[in-house]
C-alpha cells in the first residue's frame, strides 16, 4: 500500500461484539501506528465485519452488509473483506459459497488471532496463519482497545460463552461453554480503560453473574470479589453490570452493589417469562412466584435500584391465558425498564422442534401489547423517580448547545436518554462528565432537563 493503510470495522450485534471489535482494531493499530481507522468502507482498504449469528434476523443483517461491501469491491476499489464472529462459526461453508471473494473468514476465535491481525496491513510477506485457541489463551487474553463509544463509557467483557442450556438459545452451540477471563487481566484492562478516559465501565458477558464458576475450586461465582476489587481501582468512576442470571442474584451480590462506592444501583436480570410452565419449557428457573420474590429482594437490599429485564413472548405452547398473566405480572413488578422480543424459531435450538409453535401474527400482536403496557409502566416510574427532581447525569454527547446523556440508573442504547439545552454564557459540560440537572419533563423513554 503506497498510502497509509485504512481499516473499517463494522460491528454488528451486541455490546460484547463491540468490545471484541475494539480489541481487534487495537491489535491492528498497535502493530501499524500509521494506519487510519475510517467509518466509511468506501474509504477503506480493509473492511472487517464482526457478525452476530444468534438469530436469523442477525444473519440476514450480516448478509446485507456483505452484499453492500461486495458492491464497493466490484467497483474496483480493491477492498479486502474479512468476516469474523458468530455467523461464520456455524455457517462458514454456506457463507463462503455465497461470497467467493472474501479475503478471510474466521469464527468466534478471531479475537485471539494476534499474529493475523498484527500482520494484516504489512506491505510484503504472507499472512500469518490462524492458530488454535486454548481455554488458557482465552482466560489470559489481553489486547489494546481502540474505543469506539462516543461517550465516556466503555464495555468490559469479563467472560465468553455460556454453560446454561436455555432451549431457545444457540449461544452455547456458537460460543461454547463459559470461559471467564482471569481477574488480573480484567482488572488490568479496567485500569487501562479508565486511563483512556472511560468514566463508566459496563461489565458484559453472556452470563455475567456466572463469572469465575469455571475456574474457582468450588465452582462458585467470583463476580462479587471482582466487583470489590474493581470498586477500589484508582480513578474508577461508575461500574455497571449487565446480564445477571436470576438464580445467581443472591444477597451477597446485592449487598456488594448496595455498599460499594462506584457500582451503579442498576440490576439487569433477564427473566424471560413469569409462567412456570413456559419457563420450564425454556429451560429457565421456573419456581412459581420467583420473579416477584427476586424483585422484592432487590428492592429490599437496594431501595433505590433501577431494575431492567427482558421477556420473550410467543414461545412455543404459550397460551393466551399465560400471556395475559405475563402482562399482569410485569405490570405488578413495576420495572424501571423492560423489553420484550417475539420468539425466534432457530433450527439449532431445541425449542424449534417443540409442538404448538405460535403463529407469527399472534407473536407480533403479543409483542405490541407487551410494549404498550410497559410503556405506560415506564412513564409512571419515570414521573415518580425523576420529574421535578435534581439528578446526576453522565454526559454522552455535546452538539452545539444540545447535551444528551443518561442518569446513573440508565444504561446506554437501551434505557432513558436525557436531553438538556445548555444556556449560552455558561460553560458546556464535556463527554464523560457527571453533572447535576433538574428534570422538567418525563416520558416513557426520554427525559428533558436543565443544567443546575
Amino acid at each position: 500500500m503506497s498510502h497509509k493503510p485504512r481499516v473499517c470495522m463494522i460491528s454488528l450485534g451486541c455490546a460484547k461484539n463491540l468490545a471484541d471489535s475494539e480489541a481487534i482494531l487495537g491489535q491492528i493499530v498497535a502493530a501499524n501506528p500509521v494506519a487510519l481507522v475510517c467509518s466509511d468502507p468506501h474509504d477503506a482498504d480493509v473492511a472487517i465485519v464482526n457478525t452476530c449469528g444468534f438469530l436469523e434476523a442477525a444473519r440476514v443483517e450480516a448478509e446485507q452488509t456483505l452484499c453492500e461491501l461486495e458492491t464497493i469491491q466490484r467497483r474496483g476499489k480493491g477492498l479486502r473483506i474479512i468476516v469474523v464472529g458468530c455467523y461464520p462459526e456455524l455457517w462458514k461453508s454456506e457463507l463462503e459459497r455465497r461470497h467467493r471473494e472474501l479475503f478471510d473468514v474466521m469464527g468466534v476465535d478471531a479475537l485471539y488471532q494476534a499474529g493475523f491481525w498484527t500482520s494484516l496491513l504489512r506491505e510484503s510477506g504472507g499472512q500469518e496463519p490462524h492458530t488454535s485457541v486454548s481455554t488458557s489463551t482465552m482466560r489470559q487474553f489481553a489486547a489494546p482497545r481502540l474505543l469506539s463509544t462516543s461517550g465516556g463509557y466503555a464495555y468490559l467483557k469479563i467472560a465468553d460463552g455460556c454453560s446454561q442450556r436455555c432451549t431457545y438459545c444457540t449461544i452455547p452451540r456458537i460460543k461454547g461453554r463459559l470461559v471467564s477471563r482471569s481477574p488480573e487481566v480484567v482488572l488490568q484492562e479496567a485500569a487501562q480503560l479508565v486511563q483512556a478516559g472511560a468514566r463508566e465501565l459496563i461489565l458484559v458477558s453472556q452470563n455475567t453473574s456466572a463469572y469465575g464458576m469455571d475456574f474457582s475450586s468450588d465452582h462458585r461465582p467470583q463476580l462479587v470479589q471482582l466487583l470489590r476489587d474493581m470498586d477500589r481501582l484508582p480513578g474508577i468512576g461508575l461500574i455497571r453490570v449487565l446480564y445477571l442470571y436470576p438464580t445467581l442474584v443472591d444477597r451477597e451480590l446485592l449487598e456488594t452493589v448496595a455498599s460499594s462506592r462506584h457500582i451503579a444501583h442498576y440490576v439487569d436480570i433477564p427473566l424471560q417469562h413469569t409462567d412456570p410452565s413456559v419457563l420450564k419449557a425454556m429451560g429457565r428457573p421456573w419456581a412459581p412466584g420467583s420473579a416477584g420474590r427476586l424483585v422484592e429482594r432487590v428492592r429490599h437490599i437496594i431501595p433505590d435500584a433501577a431494575i431492567r429485564s427482558t421477556f420473550i413472548v410467543g414461545f412455543p405452547g404459550e397460551t393466551e391465558a399465560q400471556f395475559q398473566q405475563l402482562l399482569t405480572d410485569v405490570q405488578a413488578l413495576q420495572l424501571d425498564h423492560a423489553a420484550a422480543f417475539a420468539y425466534s424459531r432457530e433450527d439449532l435450538a431445541p425449542s424449534s422442534r417443540y409442538p404448538d409453535q405460535v403463529h407469527p401474527s399472534t407473536k407480533a400482536r403479543r409483542l405490541h401489547e407487551f410494549m404498550a403496557m410497559q410503556q405506560r409502566v415506564s412513564l409512571a416510574v419515570n414521573e415518580q423517580r425523576y420529574l421535578h427532581k435534581d439528578v446526576d447525569m453522565l454526559v454522552d454527547e455535546v452538539v452545539g448547545w444540545n447535551v444528551t446523556g443518561r442518569t446513573l440508573l440508565d444504561a446506554p442504547d437501551v434505557d432513558n436518554v436525557v436531553h438538556v439545552r445548555a444556556h449560552r454564557g455558561k460553560p458546556l459540560p464535556e463527554r464523560g462528565q457527571i453533572v447535576k440537572i433538574h428534570i422538567v419533563e418525563s416520558g416513557p423513554y426520554d427525559l428533558k432537563g436543565t443544567l443546575k
